[in-house]
């Protein structure tokens, strides 16, 4: 996505064509319409990039988040980071794992059990 919105700004274009151009010519010697052949190939690139960029929709990122926090290890992972950095910032935290772990079930009962998608509310 991001490489679509970067290659559809002129002044990128520009900027990488001359670049380019420059850089073969220092390795292979000029070449002939050098500046026309990466745009023709700048081109190609952009038109298999999609005609309108969108967002992920509220129900595409609750999925996602559902899904992430479903997986064990990610879980066991978050809630040592999560607790390493309250433990940094705050001081220790009494049982921080275990009222770590009491949010995050928590949050994942929010997730629909039947694969159905709405407006996730914490």
């Amino acid at each position: 996505k991001w490489i679509c919105e970067a290659i559809s700004e002129d002044v990128i274009e520009k900027e990488a064509t001359e670049e380019v151009c420059k850089l073969l010519d220092l390795h292979f010697g000029p070449i002939p319409d050098c500046d026309k052949l990466l745009g023709m190939l700048w081109d190609k690139i952009k038109a298999e990039c999609p005609k309108q960029l969108t967002l992920p929709t509220p129900d595409e990122i609750e999925k996602w988040i559902c899904e992430a926090i479903s997986e064990d290890l990610i879980e066991k992972e978050a809630t040592e980071e999560v607790c390493e950095l309250l433990d940094e910032h705050f001081g220790t935290i009494p049982d921080c794992e275990k009222l770590v772990d009491l949010l995050w079930d928590k949050v994942k009962a929010e997730c629909p059990k039947d694969g159905r998608f709405a407006t996730l509310v914490v």
